[in-house]
């Protein structure tokens, strides 16, 4: 079943001065969760949400039916950036081997250990808690066959994504450096690299990207490093993908990881987060989501994402 897609295409872009805007920023720390609402395990906050390293119940469930309303991993930073996301679920089993970002505090400076079961792994703290760990799709190609790992911002007007704290994970840098069973030798020639992409999004369509190498010609990003984002222009979404020379009948043979944190979005002074808008108080909700994407017969506890009949889509709180 293809899953719901949030879509913000009826929503208009609208720019926001220098003097006219405020920074907020997505640090996964708990002392800054905002969400009015529960979280994927229930709770109010962003540690509830890590899990396991491999094979944990939130990113590894048995059992996963979304036919039967299963809803994937995701996680929402309501009431600060808006920022959304769900795992890619490519497998249609709602597991993160299929692709997707999973909040972390895991810290391995071992890199001889870093392998797919110390995945939520980085070397080194950037002196927070938490922060977010991302697997790409190892095919880099962008089409609905292949889905990418997004971020959505929920609002209703386009924004300007300032930068993000970016670094390898412990198995991802540990591969690049000293190879593997899949990549046989580590990233040291002059033609050898890994890059990823960050793409800006306006309504699911590529507009703009910025590219950082996390390895090239023996070279490595070892530890967290500032990406400055404002080139990307005003997005309502960012999308990961991630290349390299090292590439095998399925894709990139290197593991395509990488961390980040401190994501901050320019917001109008005079922007609400609340999405509900009244310009048009004779429409009707047509249909009604959740926000892992299931498609909901009624009203829910919580947010529910609405489409209306003009159009628009909204996020309505229900308590």
């Amino acid at each position: 079943m293809k899953k719901f897609l949030l879509s913000l295409t009826a929503l208009a872009a609208m720019s926001v001065s220098a003097q006219d805007y405020e920074v907020r920023t997505l640090t996964f720390e708990d002392s800054d969760y905002k969400g009015e609402s529960t979280n994927y395990a229930g709770k109010l906050d962003w540690s509830s949400i890590i899990d396991e390293q491999y094979g944990g119940p939130l990113l590894y469930p048995k059992d996963f039916d979304e036919e039967a309303g299963d809803i994937v991993y995701w996680w929402y930073d309501e009431g600060n950036t808006e920022i959304f996301s769900e795992l890619l679920n490519n497998y249609w089993d709602g597991c993160y081997w299929g692709g997707g970002i999973a909040i972390s505090n895991y810290i391995e400076a071992d890199l001889t250990k870093g392998n797919y079961q110390t995945q939520l792994s980085v070397p080194a703290s950037n002196g927070s808690k938490n922060f977010a760990v991302t697997f790409c799709n190892s095919n880099p190609t962008i089409d609905e066959m292949n889905p990418q790992v997004e971020l959505t911002i929920l609002h209703d007007k386009l924004h300007i994504v300032e930068s993000m704290m970016i670094s390898p994970t412990t198995y991802s840098l540990n591969i690049a450096k000293n190879g593997d069973g899949y990549s046989a030798h580590g990233l040291t020639g002059a033609d050898d690299y890994v890059t990823l992409t960050i793409h800006g999004l306006v309504e699911k369509k590529v507009v703009s990207s910025v590219d950082v190498d996390m390895a090239r010609a023996g070279k490595f990003l070892e530890g967290w490093q500032t990406i400055d984002l404002t080139s990307l222009g005003e997005v309502d979404g960012l999308m990961f993908t991630m290349n390299s020379n090292d590439v095998g009948t399925y894709g990139i043979n290197q593991p395509t990881y990488f961390a980040f944190d401190n994501v901050k979005v320019r917001f109008a002074k005079d922007d609400d987060t609340d999405r509900i808008s009244t310009a048009n108080v004779s429409a009707t909700a047509t249909q009604r989501y959740s926000l892992g994407g299931q498609q909901l017969n009624a009203s829910h506890k919580g947010i529910n994402i609405v489409r209306m009949s003009d159009g628009s889509v909204r996020k309505v709180m229900v308590k």
